[in-house]
Order: C-alpha cells, then sequence, then structure tokens
C-alpha cells in the first residue's frame, strides 16, 4: 500500500524517494521476527525484529499529513499526529540493529561487558529518538510538513539526533559485532552454527554497503538500491536459518569465503583510496587510475591465499593441516611435568587446534577431558596404542549430528591418539612407581611401629631391669672390687638403655603411640596463648595407617611451627578429615601471609617430600581473607599413590 500512494503524492508533492531497501527492511525483517516469534515467543530478538515494520505506517501517516496540508480542502483529523510519528517513526532501526546481534539467539546477556554495551545503547537511541521527536523539522517522507511538537529555535537537536544516530548505529553494530565474533570463535556445536548464520549475515549486508554505487547528490544510485537490498536480507535470512534450522547447511565453509571476500575487497577498496588521496592527482578514468586498480587487485589475488589461511585459522583452527595439528599439540605438551598433566594439556590443544566442543582421553589407569558433548551428537572414539598395547580411547565430539569428518582431521587426530597412548604408558609406569614406593614406605613404617613396641615394651624393660638387678646385688656383696665391677656393668647397661631409648624414638614419634594421631595434633597447638589455637578433627582420623600418620604429624608439626615463628598471626586452625580414602590435612593462619618472592626453604621441602612419599600433594596458598594455608592430601590404604586431589 505505501509504494501506490507515494506514486500518486510523488506526483503532486515533493517527497523524500522511496527506495527498494527500505521495503525489504520493512517486510523482511519484521517476517522474520514473527516467524521466530511463533516458534520462540519469549526471545525478545524477534520483537526487536519487528520495529522495522513502522516503517510503513510511518510513511503512510507523514503521507497522509503531507495530503491534509498541500492537497485536502480542509484539514483532516488526526494529521498532527501523523506528522508527528513521521518525524521520528525510523528510530526502531537505532534499537534494532545493534541489539539483534548483542542479544541473538536466546536473548540473554550472560556477561557484563554485553550488558554494558546494551545499556549504553538503549540510552543513546532514547536520547536521539526524544531528540528526534521534538526537533524544528520537516517529517522524513515528506519535508514540507513541519513537525508539530517542534521546539522553534532548539536546531541544536539536529545535532544531538545524528550524533545518537551515529553511535548507535555506528558504534553500537559495530561492537555489537566484536562481541559476537568472539562469542563465535567460544562456541561449540549448536550455539556456534547459530552464530556462524548471523554473522554471515551480516558480513552480506557489510559487503552490499561497501559496494553501493552513490549518484550525483550522495544518494544511492538505482543500482546501488538493488546491493543495498540484498545485503539488508543477510540478517533476517541468518537468523531465520540459525533459529529455526540451524542445521540446515553447513554454514563454515560459506561463512570462511564471505569473510575473505570482504577483507579482500576492503582492502583493494583501502588501497586504492589512500593512494588517490595520497597522489590528489589521479583521475578515476584515466590510464593511471586504470593501472592503480589493476595493481590492487593483483595485490588481492596475491594475498588471497594468505588471508584464506588466516580466516580458516582463526574460525575453524588446524583442521586442514594433520602437520599444524600435531605441532600445536606437542607444544602445548612440553611443557607439562608429569603424564597425567601432559594429557589434560593434549586434549585441551586438541580441541582448541580443531575448534571441538569435547575431546577426552580415558583408560583404566587416567583420564583427562577437556569441553563438555554437544547433546545429541555423540563423539567419535579412537584407540591409543603404546608398545603394542591399546592403553585407552581418545574421544572426540561431533560439532553437530551431522558434522562433516575429513580424511585430514582423520589422520591429525589418530597421530595424536598415539601420542596420547604413549603418554598413557608413560602415565601407568609412574604410578605404578608410585604405588610401589607407597607399599614400600608403608612397610617401611610398621615394621618400624613393630620394632618400637618391641624395643620398648620387650628389650627396654628387660635390660633396665637387669641394671637394677645389678644395682641391688652391688649393695649385698662385701667384696669391694666384685661391687666395683657389679656397678660398672650397670652403668654400661644404663647407657644402653638409655641408647636404646634414642633409637625407639628416632624409629617413630613417640607422642603417636602415647595419644594417637588425633592427640598428637591436638598437642601441637597446647601451650599458645598466641597465636589463639582451634582444632577440628575427624574421628576417622584415629586409625590410620603408619605411613600416614608419620607424614601427617611431621607435616603439621612444621606448618605449626612456622605460622608460630614467622606468621604474626593472632589465630591459628589445624583441620584433618578424611575425603574418599584422603586424609585431608590443613593448617591455617591469619597472618602476613606468603611474600611475593618467597624462596621455598628447608621445612616447606620437608613436608613436600613427607606427602610425595606416600603419593600425596601439598599445596601452600594464600589463605582467603589473608594468611598462609598449608593444605595435604594424603592417600590412605589402597589408594595410596594415588592422585589425591
Amino acid at each position: 500500500m505505501t509504494v501506490p500512494v507515494h506514486h500518486w503524492l510523488a506526483a503532486r508533492v515533493a517527497v523524500t524517494p522511496l527506495y527498494w531497501s527500505d521495503l525489504v527492511l520493512g517486510t523482511a525483517w519484521p517476517l522474520v521476527g514473527a516467524l521466530v516469534a511463533r516458534n520462540r515467543p519469549r526471545n525478545p530478538v524477534c520483537w526487536l525484529m519487528l520495529l522495522p515494520a513502522m516503517i510503513g505506517p510511518y510513511h503512510l501517516l507523514a503521507y497522509y499529513a503531507a495530503y491534509s496540508r498541500f492537497l485536502a480542502a480542509a484539514p483532516l483529523p488526526g494529521w498532527e499526529a501523523g506528522a508527528w510519528i513521521g518525524c521520528w517513526g525510523f528510530a526502531g532501526y537505532w534499537f534494532a540493529t545493534p541489539l539483534v546481534p548483542l542479544l541473538f539467539p536466546h536473548g540473554r546477556l550472560e556477561t557484563a561487558p554485553r550488558r554494558a554495551c546494551a545499556w549504553a545503547v538503549v540510552t543513546i537511541a532514547a536520547t536521539g529518538t526524544l531528540a528526534t521527536m521534538v526537533r524544528p523539522s520537516g517529517t522524513d517522507p515528506v519535508r514540507g510538513v513541519p513537525n508539530p511538537l517542534g521546539i522553534a529555535g532548539w536546531e541544536w537537536l539536529h545535532t544531538v539526533m545524528s550524533v545518537c544516530a551515529g553511535a548507535t548505529m555506528v558504534g553500537g553494530t559495530c561492537a555489537a559485532a566484536v562481541f559476537l565474533v568472539l562469542r563465535t570463535r567460544a562456541a561449540t556445536g549448536a550455539e556456534r552454527a547459530r552464530l556462524q548464520w548471523l554473522l554471515l549475515g551480516g558480513l552480506l549486508m557489510a559487503l552490499s554497503f561497501l559496494a553501493i554505487p552513490l549518484d550525483a547528490t550522495g544518494q544511492p544510485a538505482v543500482l546501488g538500491d538493488l546491493v543495498m537490498l540484498l545485503g539488508l536480507l543477510g540478517p533476517p535470512a541468518g537468523v531465520a536459518v540459525a533459529m529455526l534450522r540451524h542445521g540446515l547447511f553447513d554454514v563454515e565453509l560459506v561463512l570462511g569465503r564471505a569473510i575473505v571476500l570482504a577483507v579482500l575487497s576492503a582492502l583493494v577498496l583501502g588501497v586504492y583510496a589512500a593512494v588517490v588521496a595520497g597522489a590528489g592527482l589521479i583521475a578515476p578514468g584515466s590510464l593511471a587510475g586504470t593501472c592503480l586498480i589493476a595493481l590492487t587487485a593483483l595485490l588481492a589475488a596475491r594475498a588471497r591465499g594468505a588471508v584464506q589461511a588466516a580466516v580458516d585459522r582463526t574460525l575453524f583452527g588446524h583442521r586442514h593441516d594433520p602437520y599444524a595439528v600435531v605441532a600445536h599439540v606437542g607444544r602445548r605438551v612440553a611443557p607439562a611435568c608429569e603424564p597425567v598433566q601432559a594429557l589434560q594439556h593434549l586434549v585441551d590443544a586438541l580441541r582448541h587446534a580443531l575448534r571441538l566442543p569435547y575431546a577426552a582421553f580415558d583408560s583404566p589407569a587416567v583420564a583427562a577431558a577437556s569441553g563438555s558433548p554437544v547433546a545429541g551428537a555423540g563423539w567419535r572414539t579412537f584407540p591409543c596404542r603404546a608398545l603394542g598395547r591399546e592403553l585407552g580411547v581418545l574421544r572426540v565430539g561431533r560439532r553437530s549430528l551431522n558434522d562433516p569428518w575429513t580424511a585430514k582431521e582423520q589422520a591429525a587426530v589418530e597421530e595424536v591418539a598415539d601420542r596420547a597412548g604413549t603418554l598413557a604408558y608413560a602415565a601407568g609406569l609412574v604410578q605404578d612407581i608410585a604405588r610401589s614406593r607407597a607399599r614400600i614406605l608403608s612397610v617401611r613404617e610398621e615394621e618400624r611401629r613393630r620394632l618400637r613396641a618391641d624395643l620398648h615394651d620387650g628389650i627396654g624393660p628387660s635390660l633396665a631391669g637387669t641394671a637394677h638387678q645389678l644395682d641391688a646385688l652391688a649393695r649385698r656383696t662385701d667384696d669391694p672390687h666384685l661391687a666395683a665391677c657389679l656397678r660398672q656393668l650397670r652403668d654400661r647397661l644404663r647407657t644402653s638403655v638409655t641408647d636404646l631409648r634414642t633409637v625407639v624414638h628416632g624409629l617413630r614419634p613417640a607422642v603417636l603411640d602415647q595419644l594417637g594421631l588425633p592427640g598428637a595434633l591436638r598437642e601441637l597447638l597446647a601451650g599458645y596463648d598466641t597465636p589463639v589455637c582451634h582444632s577440628s578433627i575427624d574421628s576417622a582420623c584415629r586409625r590410620l595407617p603408619a605411613a600416614v600418620e608419620v607424614a601427617a604429624y611431621a607435616i603439621a608439626a612444621e606448618a605449626v611451627a612456622n605460622a608460630v615463628r614467622h606468621s604474626a598471626a593472632g589465630r591459628l586452625e589445624l583441620t584433618a578429615r578424611m575425603e574418599d580414602s584422603v586424609l585431608i590435612l590443613s593448617v591455617r593462619d591469619n597472618g602476613r601471609g606468603i611474600p611475593p618472592r618467597h624462596t621455598a626453604g628447608v621445612g616447606l621441602r620437608s613436608m613436600r617430600e613427607r606427602a610425595a612419599e606416600i603419593g600425596g600433594r601439598l599445596e601452600v596458598t594464600t589463605a582467603p581473607g589473608g594468611g598462609t594455608l598449608v593444605r595435604a592430601g594424603l592417600p590412605v590404604g589402597d589408594q595410596a599413590g594415588g592422585d589425591p586431589s
């Protein structure tokens, strides 16, 4: 209806040209918005896309006001309202264009920067809309119809409107595009496909704007209007496919080619404009201008391969280059200090290199995972072998249900799977050694406990009793020489008893046998006025293997001593509890904390060695709220030698 009314009125009154691109914007965008609203009515993206539907009504209202003012015999009712709406009815673009990519696809703003950007867009767009409503000017479709609410003398509102329009349409849209690119790179699976479709539509629109030819008045020519029409179809088409049938096509190949075309187009236009602006003498139709265009075209052709490689690497990782995948994984694995950590680095690097949603290694001995699989898409499984044995499987998640899988990706993952098998074999050897060491240590400590009990309760009292008998015999004899010999034997036995007690105490702390581990830990905190000491010890810590008791007591004693001597703390807490066959021992203070450039001393190294001897770990960190936290995880029983964390 808008088109015939425009043509009828244009034959009688001066009106602004009606562009086909405006009609597409006023029909295609709302149509897609309505289609999406039917399936996802609570998504604000669809309602934002309905805003351009104002194009038709606001044109018709402005034409109604123009007819009333210039052609009707008497003013028509409500023409002032039509004229007023005709002054600002286009302002919906300022909201829709930047907010749609910010909110797409779920209609939520998950991060603080995106929320700040959205609030800035809404604030600036609302300010521009208010300025447009009261600016002293004519309607946009018919310049001769004045704004009935325009404030005379406030021409500066035109500047406010222009600044707000530029800030939202250019600044806001560019910021939203940056967020869209960052979200696309971080997303996986169906989410990534949806974002890529919108990104593709936005690139098509940007390319059309770059290619718009202008007429002598600076307005789009007929061909330019058609190019803009095609470009404006890009975003709604991308939104429709992304939100309704995102798996219809393989968007990644199309998106990569579109980005390359956009980059090369911008390169050609930029180089040409820069050279022409610098020279100032080259006419576009001259021989020199033609040579310049040819030169920039050759430059673009030369750069195409490099640009395509950079775009593919940015969007899709190294999936087209198996050697690059293996090299990337190798660089990430190299800094690892143990096989288990190296396996974690391997799955992280593989997922990043191939832009996978999920990668994991699984075996009876060790497991590592990165990311999460796409619901319903599943994964591919690759066996991991070393020395002729299958030691586990490497799983790589599909990006979508119909995820294409190339021979190059297959070769790259198979090579990485072989490396994972080697690392799994090394991890198994390390765990075997750790278990053997822990078993030897446990047997050693149990033997020490038995020896201490035998020496303390058997040989020690027997020697002491013998010394006492010799002393009694020396007092009863009348022979001075014999008495002197007996006393000499008594003294030697007493010296032997003292030496034996020293050996007994060296085998195992006596307080562990006297009070048990809970009592021994509480005894470490006894007698201190400053810091104020508190303890919380699980009753399950009463009966533990001898090696665990000794290690826990030694670590706690060193940590408490360090806190008392060096931390200047006012409060100290010691806790010991069992978690899944692991003794968790922690000593926390509220003192001055760890110095920035702290070098581990003998005590800290000793605590780490004590924990490592039985397959445990020790961490020394800054406690929340200040102070130092010493935390040890010591495996108990059959878990010795495993990963305590």
